[in-house]
């Protein structure tokens, strides 16, 4: 498949020029350092001498949800314009290759940079904590991994969809900022001045979690960082709940909805932006 040559060239490229190996020692200090001293040093990052492994991953989802989409993002937002601006890209298209291809090659070999730095730096967070913790839960620290890589799957994916779709490097960088910037800050903050405006400001928005009206809960769940962690939820039963939807039964309040909404915003940015770059004149 012509796909599979592209991503090739992608993750070589990506050894070449080193992006691979700072993005694992990025994680591996990111995960083994977090994970040595949430067990080691009393009350930092919310931990104890002995702290458990739900606690680890509860504390370390929140640091982890700043992190990786960001890295996703950054990944992934240059992979098509970049070529498109510097001629690159029309060369690669005169050989055997498609638009789809294109596409494809690049979201498999800039997560699959993601993927190996995301394994090998969670790998070293495990096995600190195997060693120093006094009960490691490896299953569920493992279930934790896999959800943070597809949390970064997904957003490589709509990185390239914006890649795919702008016809210059500073609008992609541009998109993906603020991107990031609407997900982990500015999302739930809206929602926050919403529900308080919507009383006059006269309410305690997190005072008052039992009168969380539906369109919140519902707001709330389909950004994709909730997701991820809804999705993480879902699948390691000793986490605690997120009070926002603990007292809904609606689907979308749901933690395994959280694995729809990744699989929405996986799919539908990355058709999108497809489908505006085959149909754009280069």
């Amino acid at each position: 498949m012509s796909f599979t040559v592209v991503a090739k060239k992608e993750f070589s490229d990506s050894v070449r020029s080193n992006v691979l190996i700072g993005l694992t020692v990025l994680f591996v200090l990111f995960a083994g350092g977090f994970t040595y001293l949430f067990s080691q040093v009393p009350g930092i990052l919310g931990g104890s001498a002995t702290a458990s492994t739900p606690a680890l991953i509860t504390a370390m989802g929140t640091a982890a949800d700043l992190l990786v989409p960001l890295i996703g993002l950054i990944v992934g937002y240059k992979s098509i314009v970049g070529e498109r601006a510097s001629g690159s890209l029309n060369l690669l298209l005169n050989l055997p290759h498609t638009r789809r291809d294109v596409v494809l090659g690049k979201l498999t070999g800039r997560t699959a940079v993601v993927i190996v730095a995301i394994v090998v730096g969670f790998a070293v967070a495990g096995a600190v904590g195997f060693v120093f913790y006094d009960s490691f839960a490896v299953d569920a620290f493992v279930l934790f991994t896999l959800v943070t890589i597809l949390v970064g799957f997904v957003f490589v994916a709509i990185a390239i969809a914006f890649s795919s779709a702008v016809r210059s490097t500073t609008l992609a960088l541009a998109g993906a900022i603020s991107l990031f910037v609407l997900f982990r800050f500015v999302w739930g903050l809206g929602l926050e001045i919403l529900w308080a405006a919507s009383h006059g400001f006269d309410v305690d928005v997190w005072g008052s979690m039992s009168e969380i009206p539906a369109w919140f809960r519902f707001l709330s769940a389909i950004n994709p960082i909730t997701a991820y962690d809804n999705a993480g939820r879902a699948v390691i039963d000793a986490v605690p709940a997120n009070p926002v939807f603990a007292q809904s039964d609606a689907i979308y309040a749901q933690d395994w909805f959280g694995f729809v909404v990744l699989g929405f915003w996986f799919l539908v940015p990355l058709t999108l932006g497809y489908l505006r770059f085959e149909s754009t004149d280069l």
